[in-house]
């Protein structure tokens, strides 16, 4: 099922986003902020991956595309670790270079956050966020996101600690947004 947003539309990982996907795993300026490392993996592997990629019972995976050509991904959206009895899951998000910085991924964050608040009545959406990742931070704030604890030298990348932000909104917050 597709959800839409304002100038994007949320829809099912297919197989034509393989090659983008592909991308997202080996670009080094994406694994950069957002901890990890980049991967060189093949096609085959990426296929295999991309096979298991589905929605389950804790989370859904939606592919980012401009409602004005909804064939081509321009990043990938995932709400996982849905946990319904504390009403809460986590959110994250890639974008393809050309998608930065354009407003593709406060759409699909909005658009995200409120299909969730209603369709799964979650009180709580958070997201894990590299402190020095500035551009993500001012992103999931534009979102109505507050920024909560810090969870100190937790990744590490080339011999040294980063710290970590969680940001998160509640479903009242959400709502005061709207009004």
């Amino acid at each position: 099922m597709d959800i839409m947003g304002k100038r994007v539309v949320l829809r099912a990982i297919e197989e034509q986003d393989k090659e983008m996907l592909l991308d997202l795993i080996q670009d080094p300026d994406i694994t950069k902020v957002t901890g990890g490392y980049p991967q060189p993996v093949s096609y085959d592997h990426q296929i295999h991956r991309f096979r298991a990629l589905s929605d389950s019972p804790d989370g859904l995976r939606r592919i980012i595309a401009d409602k004005e050509n909804p064939a081509a991904g321009l990043g990938v959206i995932i709400l996982s670790n849905m946990d319904l009895k504390n009403k809460a899951a986590e959110i994250y998000i890639k974008l393809i270079r050309a998608a930065r910085q354009k407003g593709y991924g406060q759409d699909a964050v909005n658009t995200l956050v409120a299909y969730v608040f209603c369709e799964f009545r979650l009180n709580c959406i958070y997201s894990h966020i590299l402190e020095d990742n500035k551009i993500s931070c001012r992103l999931f704030e534009s979102c109505g996101f507050k920024r909560g604890s810090i969870q100190k030298s937790r990744e590490l990348e080339n011999g040294t600690y980063r710290n970590v932000c969680v940001y998160r909104i509640d479903h009242s917050d959400a709502e005061e947004e709207k009004t």
